[in-house]
């Protein structure tokens, strides 16, 4: 996949799939963990989410996928994706790092986790997301991302969006 138009702030990047058990995608589920920690009314504990095997997130039931800067290999920003037992794919962990926002890396990153979703049979991608996530909710918002049914129990989600892909 093509990285997004460059500008002088804005290094070359690249997406690489296969990412789920590797220590990077650990180390920036940590970032997201910490920075949903920081940001979240009450804090944030994983533990109190669902926590899912690697290999629902990799091929060909999902995959994981890390955004990282071509020239030194660190990470950007992560996500995944993993088919549901009713044919939708969930949208999981989109995260990008605080200095890689605004840069058109965010949108990026959606095109290619929805290209997955499209390559594991997807026809709707769903993702949940809490409302003080504004940034993101205005992204998925502008991607056509609308309101839909709630279709897991997290404590922490507010909000519930899809798409048909």
């Amino acid at each position: 996949m093509t990285s997004p138009q460059q500008t002088t702030s804005t290094p070359p990047v690249r997406i690489i799939e296969g990412q789920a058990a590797s220590d990077r995608a650990a180390r920036a589920l940590s970032s997201y963990f910490a920075e949903l920690d920081r940001r979240l009314e009450g804090g944030f504990d994983p533990k109190l989410t669902e926590q899912v095997d690697p290999d629902d997130v990799t091929p060909p039931r999902g995959d994981f996928l890390l955004l990282t800067e071509l020239a030194s290999g660190t990470v950007l920003g992560c996500g995944g994706v993993r088919v549901l037992p009713n044919g939708d794919v969930e949208l999981r962990r989109m995260w990008l790092a605080t200095d890689a926002r605004g840069k058109g890396l965010g949108r990026f990153l959606l095109r290619a986790l929805e290209n997955r979703a499209r390559a594991l049979g997807g026809r709707r991608v769903v993702l949940s997301i809490n409302e003080s996530l504004t940034e993101a909710i205005s992204l998925y918002a502008s991607a056509g991302y609308t309101a839909t049914q709630p279709f897991e129990d997290n404590p922490y989600v507010t909000v519930f969006l899809g798409k048909d892909l």
